[in-house]
């Protein structure tokens, strides 16, 4: 379950006045301020941002996943967490928080996951990729991901049936990096479904079926 991700935690000063006016400046937390958005004898109002800070030991990384495929979602789940900056080299993390609301544009909902140890010189603002290692599913139905075709945001598979073909909307799960993915419904075991085509399928299309594919998609 890979997304892409920012890592980004930040805290935010409170305000207290002192009786000869002058204010002083409490955050909840030690940490780093990374912005100054007010100068002084600048007017500000209730809620507007002074300071920023944030805690350079308790990073979190912001994942943004499909609704359709976080079904499995929660938290604790190990993950693998690689930084832009720091090559192909994973580290390890967990999902720490999954965030109330997802985003209604993007339909996607929005977890937090944590690193294990903090890797040296990470900055906040990277781009980076999180691959989430759900538990594994016993006695399910996968096909190869390369089978699921599309009409409009249907997603299905072309069923052979008494040698003809029918678009058969289905139901996807969870994805592997394997290239499966998982079918919920639609379709069952021992059902005839086409992997690959060379041109678009149709309802009257005729087709080949090879035995062996000979080292090349078909």
């Amino acid at each position: 379950m890979p997304g892409k991700t920012w890592p980004d935690r930040t805290l935010t000063a409170r305000v207290r006045s002192n009786n000869g006016g002058n204010i002083r400046l409490e955050a909840p937390a030690n940490g780093v301020v990374t912005s100054r958005d007010a100068e002084p004898g600048s007017t500000v109002v209730a809620g507007q941002a002074v300071l920023k800070l944030i805690d350079p030991t308790s990073l979190w990384v912001t994942t943004r996943l499909d609704q359709g495929r976080s079904a499995r979602l929660q938290l604790g789940l190990p993950a693998e967490i690689t930084l832009r900056s720091k090559g192909r080299k994973p580290f390890a993390g967990k999902v720490v928080r999954i965030e109330p609301n997802s985003d209604r544009v993007t339909e996607e909902r929005i977890a937090e996951v944590a690193f294990g140890s903090l890797p040296q010189g990470v900055t906040t603002g990277e781009m980076a990729e999180v691959t989430l290692h759900l538990p594994a599913i016993r006695d399910t139905l996968v096909i190869p991901n390369a089978a699921l075709r599309y009409r409009g945001s249907t997603a299905g598979v072309w069923l052979r049936a008494d040698g003809r073909l029918r678009f058969v909307p289905v139901k996807v799960g969870a994805e592997g990096l394997d290239g499966k993915v998982q079918i919920v419904e639609g379709v069952k075991a021992g059902d005839e479904i086409v992997v690959y085509s060379e041109s678009e399928l149709k309802d009257d299309s005729r087709i080949k079926v090879l035995a062996s594919l000979g080292g090349k998609a078909k």
